[in-house]
């Protein structure tokens, strides 16, 4: 996929960083190049967050490296029993250290806009989006 898209990020990503994509549903769905300088606009782009414009004013370019059409989906791998943690639905999260806790908190590690984490767990999930 040739297009470029602009996807509003944190103003300290610079041209030739790569990032994965995660989305709602518990997806990682691409792996993306960003282009270009960062900018600010406050041009709307039609995000909104409730009935209100949400603006995320600091931008930057981007292009797609791979995209996922069956994207690997992450989800809670503990249960808590008896106040200990139980292994009980194994699956990518287990292979990633940026996400700590594996329980049922686990996705608010996702909820910020932009998050940095280590090129090991970047190249795992590039490899299960690339295998998906």
């Amino acid at each position: 996929m040739d297009a470029r898209y602009f996807v509003t990020l944190e103003k300290f990503l610079k041209a030739g960083d790569k990032a994965v994509v995660y989305t709602h549903g518990s997806r990682f769905v691409a792996v993306v190049e960003f282009v270009g300088d960062y900018f600010y606009s406050e041009d709307d782009i039609g995000w909104t967050k409730g009935k209100s414009t949400f603006l995320f004013p600091y931008r930057i370019g981007f292009v797609v490296i791979n995209e996922s059409k069956n994207p690997p989906v992450i989800s809670f791998s503990t249960e808590e029993t008896a106040n200990r943690a139980e292994w009980s639905k194994p699956n990518l999260i287990d292979d990633i250290t940026f996400i700590a806790d594996k329980g049922k908190t686990w996705n608010q590690y996702l909820q910020v806009s932009v998050i940095r984490i280590t090129e090991e767990d970047f190249d795992r999930i590039r490899k299960a989006i690339a295998e998906s």
